[in-house]
């Protein structure tokens, strides 16, 4: 997760970026669902715990 001003956005050692976006949470879901689909799943990327949105 990188954060720039007031955005947010998921990157992956694969190159992958994914959108800016004011929500961390959604920034965790693009990450999550990009790990699933490029990745194959795996463990190595979680969502977050059940309330826990908009924590670092």
């Amino acid at each position: 997760m990188t954060e720039r001003g007031s955005f947010c956005s998921a990157s992956c050692t694969c190159g992958w970026r994914g959108p800016a976006r004011r929500a961390r949470d959604r920034a965790r879901e693009d990450a999550h669902a990009h790990h699933q689909h490029e990745h194959g799943g795996g463990h190595t990327a979680t969502p977050p715990p059940e309330g826990a949105a908009g924590a670092l």
